[in-house]
């Protein structure tokens, strides 16, 4: 059994180092591992990371890939970039902040061959900030509803896939990645396993408001026309209540033609009726700048330098 290792590699130079000889200490004591392949992505980092990675690459050269991205794509695409060069017979997702344990690694892999596609982790004890909770709960909610997800699943950034998921994922060449949404596009036979979540070792989590919506957007906008819909439904239902309020305006105004009109109410509705108008026209405006900026090609990312791999070589 081949095994291929991704981590998206975000400022982690003082952990990076000790986060790799964990991941290879654990996976060389699984006996029927053949071949172990390490990728890590650094997304443009401001400390030394890539320093530390190419460091790394010197001292395991059959072992670690260093990819070098030229700016900060965001943690989906730092994947995606890894995903490409990945060889193994299952492919393991791993953050970079040592809050996902290598030791659970024998135990993922364990699970997924019984026969599964995915294996996700669940965490018994979630030791992500209070902010990052709530996210996450939102992104839960959104995802059961728009990429078919099962309920029990939590959409986990530790997780394994098989070599034929993998493929499946490369092909997607748009610049909007998000991993899970192609999962679930492509399989339904996922599982899951409980994992001890650890503290974060050191700095504090990158994402922000502005990350948690752009992440909620791409689950929106790239994986099902169910807001359209719904937007559909809001005018529907928005022309429907208008027609009943001009009724009973009529009615009243005939039961009583002492009755002035106020302008405080109409320009309530018109406020009203506005904003709903805007944030549809919105809506509509995101699926169609997504698509404007798939059809300039906008990439996924470019990698400025590679290590132990030569651009020749890829798949």
């Amino acid at each position: 059994m081949n095994i291929s290792i991704v981590v998206p590699v975000y400022n982690s130079s003082s952990i990076i180092e000790n986060l790799t000889n964990d991941i290879l200490s654990t996976t060389k004591e699984i006996s029927d591992v053949n071949k172990i392949q390490l990728i890590l992505v650094n997304d443009c980092s401001t400390d030394e990371s890539w320093k530390k990675i190419s460091k790394l690459s010197s001292e395991y050269k059959e072992i670690v890939i260093g990819i070098n991205l030229m700016r900060n794509y965001g943690q989906h695409n730092a994947i995606m970039a890894g995903l490409k060069l990945a060889d193994g017979d299952y492919t393991i997702l791993i953050d970079d902040d040592y809050q996902h344990p290598p030791k659970e690694i024998p135990k993922i892999l364990s699970k997924i061959r019984e026969g599964y596609d995915v294996c996700y982790t669940n965490y018994k004890n979630n030791a992500y900030s209070k902010f990052k909770i709530f996210g996450s709960w939102i992104n839960k909610k959104i995802s059961n509803i728009l990429i078919d997800k099962p309920k029990s699943i939590y959409l986990s950034s530790y997780k394994c896939i098989t070599k034929k998921v993998l493929k499946e994922i490369i092909k997607y060449d748009g610049p909007f990645v998000y991993i899970d949404g192609l999962i679930f596009d492509i399989t339904k036979n996922v599982t899951s396993i409980d994992i001890e979540h650890l503290e974060r070792k050191t700095g504090k989590s990158n994402y922000n408001l502005f990350k948690l919506i752009s992440l909620w957007l791409r689950v929106l906008t790239n994986f099902s026309i169910v807001p359209l819909r719904i937007a559909t439904l809001i005018g529907f239902f928005m022309t429907f209540v208008s027609f009943i309020i001009v009724i009973v305006i009529v009615i009243l105004k005939i039961k009583n033609p002492a009755i002035t009109a106020g302008w405080a109410s109409l320009s309530t509705l018109i406020v009203f009726f506005s904003g709903v108008q805007l944030i549809l026209i919105g809506l509509v405006g995101e699926y169609i700048g997504r698509s404007y900026i798939k059809l300039n090609k906008k990439p996924q990312f470019v990698v400025r330098e590679y290590t132990n791999f030569k651009e020749s070589d890829e798949k």
